[in-house]
């Protein structure tokens, strides 16, 4: 009699345990997700402060939410693909094999066909290509810079001239050069990819993917000589003119990204009417590294830290709930866990 006692006691017991363990299993999953979904809400509250939650004149009247999906972005229609940059596994993707103009983030694969062919101190004496429509640094035929100044133009300031200028110097001509880029970009595996630019001003006949861009932007961050370029905030340049005069210029970043979202490296923003708001974003942090291609975007800003902010707190919750299946059992036995 006391043998089946003891039996059922240690079964009750069991059951206890059972239960005490789904308990603490839900407790402990509701606060990883609770952690996950708000570690990174500082980000979005500094975009307000800093005016970014209204970028480029658009406007929405609805306020952010902390660990907003990427069901809540400006637009349904925007490309975007976040990758893995160093294994290249694809985090989540919409329309990202979808033609679209590129705008100014055409400029990556700019700097990388350069200086296949050019270093940062070769001079440069510009023409007539200069004289060019959008963002410029102010560059008049028969002045000189160097490539450094140049490179620092394209990706600090967006600079359309200081494109134009490196185009004409590697290749002779605009048209030469956007070959170069297409058989370049032919070699990264773009498909779906056709340039007519140097830099992404709007060309019927000029567009790429966010899938296709991605793999440019890749090659990029592995290119540390171009690299240093767009981690910049601000940069001081200058060159001679036709009559021998020192020219200067002082030029903030165009991505206001950079000094606001933990970890962010820059890379390049874009934005003309038929593309809307582009920016590709890479990020380095302890736990790993993203790329973000974002494209078509009505508010780039924000919509890429909701992307990278939902895959931070997967990650997050994933590695959290990795690590609490192997220690369950010494948690629940823990002193103190009641």
């Amino acid at each position: 009699m006391k043998k089946l006692d003891y039996r059922v006691s240690n079964s009750r017991t069991k059951r206890k345990t059972r239960r005490a363990t789904l308990i603490i299993f839900s407790m402990l999953l509701s606060v990883f997700l609770l952690m996950g979904l708000s570690y990174f809400s500082p980000a979005i509250a500094n975009l307000q402060t800093a005016g970014l939650m209204t970028d480029a004149k658009v406007q929405s009247s609805e306020p952010s939410k902390t660990g907003s999906s990427s069901q809540d972005l400006s637009t349904e229609d925007e490309s975007y693909v976040l990758i893995d940059p160093l294994t290249g596994k694809v985090i989540k993707s919409h329309n990202a094999d979808i033609q679209r103009a590129p705008a100014s983030t055409l400029k990556l694969i700019t700097g990388l066909v350069a200086l296949k062919s050019l270093k940062e101190s070769d001079i440069v004496r510009v023409g007539t290509e200069v004289n060019v429509e959008g963002s410029h640094l102010g560059l008049q035929p028969g002045d000189e810079i160097s490539v450094h100044n140049l490179l620092t133009a394209l990706y600090v300031n967006s600079s359309n001239d200081a494109a134009a200028a490196l185009a004409v110097k590697v290749s002779g001509s605009i048209p030469a050069f956007a070959q170069e880029i297409n058989e370049y970009a032919a070699t990264l595996g773009c498909q779906n990819t056709h340039f007519t630019t140097p830099h992404g001003l709007p060309d019927p006949d000029q567009y790429t993917t966010a899938n296709d861009l991605s793999k440019v932007a890749v090659r990029f961050i592995e290119n540390k000589e171009l690299m240093k370029f767009v981690k910049l905030t601000n940069a001081h340049v200058q060159w001679t003119d036709g009559q021998g005069k020192l020219r200067e210029a002082d030029l903030q970043n165009t991505n206001r990204l950079l000094g606001i979202y933990p970890g962010n490296q820059g890379l390049k923003t874009g934005t003309t009417t038929e593309a809307g708001q582009c920016l590709v974003s890479y990020v380095t942090r302890s736990d790993g590294d993203y790329l973000v291609v974002l494209l078509g975007s009505k508010q780039r800003y924000r919509d890429t830290i909701l992307l990278l902010d939902e895959a931070w707190s997967e990650q997050r919750t994933a590695a959290a709930l990795k690590g609490l299946t192997k220690e369950l059992n010494s948690l629940i036995l823990s002193p103190g866990i009641f």
